[in-house]
């Protein structure tokens, strides 16, 4: 199988342990939890993407601005 589709298997399988873990947040911590989660998940991810895929820099401080906004509405979510 070409490489470019058992990427797409991965990323399709990391897509779908994400979304259940979400799932579980969303159900039982609220939705600021998953907004923090999402945020991550998707800063994480899209590095991990770029370093596979040897495209761009990978930079730790690059998925920290990509979760900033999720963490940002846990704090307002859970301080209003």
């Amino acid at each position: 199988m070409q490489r470019d589709k058992l990427l797409h298997i991965a990323l399709g399988i990391c897509g779908l342990v994400a979304a259940a873990f979400g799932a579980f947040i969303l159900t039982h911590l609220g939705h600021g939890w998953f907004f923090a989660f999402s945020t991550t998940a998707l800063g994480v991810g899209y590095e991990i993407n770029q370093y596979v895929r040897k495209e761009g820099q990978v930079e730790a401080l690059d998925a920290l601005a990509t979760a900033a906004p999720g963490w940002i509405a846990l704090i307002l979510l859970e301080l209003f």
